[in-house]
């Protein structure tokens, strides 16, 4: 499996098992660096502890992005659609960070509101991405990762 193909292009197609195994090794990374945050001392309510989350969340916004662009190509929508899942998110962690919103234990109305769109398009991208099969044959954005053939696939 070619990591620096799936965590840095925008191009072409991918199938179900090189996104989750991906999205793993992302959800690991992630893990890992809230722990070390924890480990240097950042509680929870501090600020210095929202604008690191703030930190790593963008350093995994491009792998994430380049994930879901080419599980989108295989399923033949554009990967502009992306944004549809990462601006509310994106607009949270910096509220967050900032400190517009409430912390953890002290939500405030803007918080549920984007927990709350970022749930319901998160189910939507979590079906579409993760769930179904992509466009079988080839598409506007490349061969079919899985390399099947429209009329062996139709039998």
């Amino acid at each position: 499996m070619d990591f620096g193909y799936l965590f840095t292009s925008f191009d072409g197609r991918i199938n179900r098992k090189p996104y989750w195994l991906a999205i793993i090794a992302l959800i690991v990374v992630s893990i890992v660096a809230i722990m070390i945050l924890g480990f240097i001392g950042l509680g929870m309510m501090s600020p210095g502890f929202a604008i690191a989350i703030l930190i790593v969340q963008l350093a995994l916004l491009y792998p994430s992005t380049a994930l879901m662009v080419k599980r989108l190509h295989d399923r033949n929508h554009p990967g502009w659609w992306a944004a549809f899942l990462l601006v509310p998110v994106i607009l949270q962690a910096i509220t967050n960070a900032l400190g517009i919103t409430g912390n953890p234990l002290n939500q405030n109305a803007l918080d549920y509101l984007f927990m709350a769109i970022t749930f319901i398009v998160g189910i939507w991208f979590f079906i579409e991405l993760g769930c179904l099969r992509g466009t079988v044959g080839p598409n506007q954005y490349g061969p079919d990762p899985l390399g099947g053939d429209v009329a062996v696939a139709r039998r």
